[in-house]
Parts: C-alpha cells; sequence; structure tokens
C-alpha cells in the first residue's frame, strides 16, 4: 500500500499538520485543520483520526477567548450541530429521522455551522441558528450556543474543525457530547471530542476501535422506518424498471467491481429498463453503456425522497450501489418490499439485516437477478429482513439507543450484526491504493490567509513531491479565495 501516492499523500499531510500546529492564530489554525481533514477524508488510505493533532491543538488554544456575538441559545435538551443540511442524502435523512424522534424526549435546537444556500431544513420546531464568518468566530459561536444545552449531537462533516474543536472546550465545561459517526468509512475530526462515539455499522465499530480514540461507543443504527410501518408486500410487475441509487461517487468504477460493467452484461438478457438516482450523466464513466444502449438507463440525479419512494414503488427490483455500497438506501429498498440484489457478501459493512441480502460475486447476483425477472423464485427471506427493520431499526428502536448512550449506558451491537459485517477497515484504502492518485481538495481553501498561503506555496516548493501535484496545490494557492 506505500505506493507513490501514499509517500505523496504523507509528505503534503505532514506540511498542513506542521502548518496548523505552528500557526500564529486560531483562524489560519482551523482553516489549516480543516484543510489537513478534507486531504484525508477525499484520499482514504486508511488513516481514520488523528487525536493527538486534536489534543495538541486544543491544549495550545483552549485558554483563548472566544469573542462571539451568539447569544447562548434558550435551554434545549438536545442540541444538533451540523455543518450542512441537505434534502437528500443518508446522513441527512439520519440527522431528520433523530430529530423526529427525540422530540418526544424534549427540546431540540439545530446550530448549522457552514449553511449554503441549497441547504434545506426541515418542518423544525425548535430554534435554528446558521453560523458565518471565520473559523475563529464560528467555534466561539458554537460554544456560546451550547452553554444551555443539556445533550449535544455532532452531525458534523469530517472536516468541521471549527465545530470539533468547539465540541472540546464544550465538553470541558462539563457538556455531554455525542458524536454521530455517520462518515465512519472516512477520515473524522472530532470523534475524541466526545462522550461516545454512535457508530451505525460494524466496520464502523472496528474501525474507531482500531484507528480512531474514543471515549467510549454505543451502537445507534440507522432509523430505517417509521412507526406506522406495516410489512409490505411489493406488488410491481418484474417488467418494471430495476433501480438503484446513491451519490455519483458511490458508482465510480474499480478493478473488479464496476456497474457501468455489470450492465453492459446485464441489459442483453433482460428487457428492462434501469433508473440510477443519484448518478449525472457528467460522470465519464457512464457514456460507453448509454452509448450501447440508449433509452434504457436513466440517470436521474438526487430526487426528493417522496419521488424516490414513488419510483422504488413501481420497481421490479433494487441493486445496491458499488462499489461504495448505500447505507440507508439499501435498507430503504428492502423496508418497501422490493427484492433486493447486491454483491460483496463477504465484504458487507453490517450496517442492518439487510446485508444479508447479498451475493459473494456480482457473477451470482446477476444470474439470480435474470432468474427473477424472468418468473424464478427471490432466493432470500425478504420477510424476516423486514421484520428485523421494524424490531431494531425503526425511529423508536434507534432513538432509544440514543437516549440510553445520553444517559452514560451505551449499547452493544445488535447481536445478528457482526457476522455479517466482515468488511476490515482498509476495504477502500485498497481501492485508494489501486487508483494512484493523489486528490488535492477543492473548494475548501477561502479561510486560508495570503501569509499561510505564501508559506504553504514554499514549503510545497522544497517538498519531495510529483510535479502535478505540486503544480495542482499552487493552483489551489492562487485561485481558490472564495
Amino acid at each position: 500500500m506505500h505506493s507513490q501516492s501514499f509517500t505523496s499523500l504523507k509528505t503534503f499531510s505532514n506540511i498542513l499538520r506542521s502548518a496548523a500546529l505552528q500557526s500564529n492564530n486560531l483562524n489560519d489554525g482551523l482553516a489549516l485543520l480543516r484543510l489537513y481533514a478534507r486531504l484525508h477524508w477525499d484520499n482514504i488510505s486508511g488513516h481514520f483520526g488523528d487525536d493527538p493533532l486534536e489534543v495538541a491543538f486544543f491544549e495550545r488554544w483552549r485558554d483563548r477567548p472566544l469573542k462571539s456575538s451568539q447569544p447562548s441559545l434558550p435551554k434545549t435538551n438536545f442540541l444538533h450541530i451540523a455543518t450542512q443540511t441537505y434534502e437528500q442524502g443518508g446522513h441527512s435523512r439520519l440527522l431528520w429521522r433523530l430529530i423526529e424522534g427525540l422530540s418526544k424526549h424534549g427540546t431540540q435546537a439545530l446550530l448549522v455551522t457552514d449553511p449554503r444556500r441549497s441547504n434545506h431544513i426541515v418542518d423544525f420546531g425548535g430554534t435554528v441558528t446558521r453560523l458565518k464568518g471565520k473559523p475563529a468566530v464560528r467555534a466561539a459561536a458554537i460554544v456560546a450556543a451550547g452553554q444551555k444545552a443539556d445533550t449535544i449531537l455532532l452531525h458534523i462533516h469530517p472536516d468541521d474543525s471549527a465545530a470539533a474543536f468547539a465540541a472540546r472546550i464544550l465538553r470541558s465545561q462539563g457538556k455531554k457530547i455525542l458524536f454521530v459517526n455517520h462518515a465512519d468509512h472516512v477520515f473524522s475530526l472530532g470523534s475524541g471530542a466526545a462522550d461516545v462515539v454512535l457508530e451505525i455499522c460494524m466496520t464502523g465499530w472496528k474501525t474507531t476501535l482500531g484507528r480512531r480514540t474514543a471515549q467510549a461507543q454505543s451502537f445507534m443504527g440507522i432509523p430505517i422506518i417509521d412507526e406506522n410501518y406495516q410489512v409490505p408486500d411489493h406488488s410491481a410487475s418484474r417488467h418494471g424498471p430495476i433501480v438503484s441509487m446513491g451519490g455519483g461517487g458511490k458508482f465510480s468504477p474499480t478493478p473488479g467491481l464496476s456497474f457501468p460493467d455489470f450492465l453492459k452484461t446485464l441489459l442483453p438478457q433482460i428487457k428492462n429498463d434501469v433508473v440510477l438516482i443519484g448518478p449525472s450523466p457528467k460522470d465519464a464513466w457512464w457514456s460507453e453503456v448509454t452509448g450501447a444502449f440508449p433509452g434504457r438507463i436513466q440517470l436521474c440525479g438526487p430526487l426528493p425522497p417522496k419521488q424516490v419512494e414513488d419510483i422504488l414503488k413501481t420497481a421490479s427490483c433494487y441493486v445496491d450501489s458499488f462499489p461504495l455500497d448505500g447505507g440507508t438506501a439499501y435498507p430503504q429498498a428492502a423496508a418497501l418490499g422490493v427484492p433486493c440484489f447486491a454483491p460483496n457478501a463477504g465484504n458487507a459493512a453490517g450496517v442492518s439485516p439487510t446485508d444479508a441480502l447479498r451475493f459473494e460475486t456480482i457473477n451470482e447476483m446477476q444470474n439470480a437477478l435474470v432468474s427473477y425477472i424472468n418468473g424464478g423464485a427471490y432466493p432470500f427471506d425478504l420477510k424476516t429482513i423486514q421484520k428485523r427493520l421494524l424490531m431494531d431499526f425503526s425511529g423508536t428502536a434507534v432513538t432509544d439507543r440514543v437516549m440510553s448512550a445520553a444517559r452514560g449506558c451505551p449499547i452493544p451491537a445488535i447481536e445478528y450484526l457482526p457476522p455479517l459485517g466482515q468488511r476490515d477497515s482498509d476495504y477502500n484504502a485498497r481501492r485508494w491504493a489501486e487508483q494512484n492518485r493523489v486528490q488535492v481538495p477543492k473548494r475548501i481553501w477561502r479561510d486560508i490567509s495570503a501569509p499561510i498561503r505564501l508559506s504553504l506555496y514554499f514549503a510545497i516548493r522544497e517538498a519531495d513531491l510529483p510535479t502535478s501535484i505540486k503544480s495542482e496545490i499552487n493552483k489551489m494557492l492562487a485561485t481558490q479565495w472564495i
């Protein structure tokens, strides 16, 4: 795994790490810490956390007076802190479902640390605060806002340095901090700042245990279904569309796991169309297969939840995204009674009982899918899976586990999940190593000050890095100001 890309990543990483620790003001330090985290978020190399860095940074700046015009929020039982919020996607769905569940247990407030115009807020009964300003201003505002909160839940992006730093200050003041580990497959700031890390899958649990710092871990799981859920019968025709769903990157092909190649061999054997929710024609890997089968593959982009559910109800079956699977989308389809197919049984993450609905290989999955479309029996016991979703992954079940963790009583994993979650922590790191390319972060350079840009330029110029990476970094330093 120690390829040229790994060596280059480590070199750039060390430059940012040192600069963050040596920064002379909190704004620069937090901006560099965010850039460091984003570098490792974009490059899943097996490096999942750096608590020594976060602790050293905290110790250096913890006694600095934080000035903020943000008033303390009204006393609330639960303060949710999120970097951004969306209408689509599993991470935001988890946030909204958890807010819905906790509404029965007390008052709530939501603080968005780095909002965008496109961000979506559900019909939320509590106070909603959107922050703005430099990182130090946002960190100060988070600390001020959290003074009257009983429990603070971090739903933050992996690179939200201001929130991760503020959480350590709040915890040092005696606040209860819960870290929702929703991006458990990548590097993340903040897990060591919490009293408890709330886990959503078995691979995430193993990764936190071995590669991150956590005071305690507690299984939360993903809330998949509503309280009024009744196990449905899926009555759609087997001639309906084959549906899959996920962000565009979840379908980015890797050797041995290519969704476009799968469709090339599948579509000649069946007459069904394919509907892909999330992917865009802008992703180059779709051009060959869509050209080979004109009109049979719809690339819909992101869709609102109601429209997604309507499409799923018409589906002949559902195929999980790969190489990156759908932790929320796959069980969502199963809960609706849609016959589900997925590869990677031996490398499943152990998210929910739907990981039992998997085949070892793409070829085995494809053969079973074609047989089913042509009138064969569905090879799994979907009813049992739906009953387990109702028992263990309803909003109430997940909320009860969160409440237990907040009371200081962590919950172990559900007994049937560890055997399903055999994926090791380096599953995605091996994919990254095969690509042999360092992804230089984009769009988050705006808080890097001019003096820091200059010092980074000189550090990069002297570093043992490929010319192509130096050029890309220098382009970001010169052009990314907003």
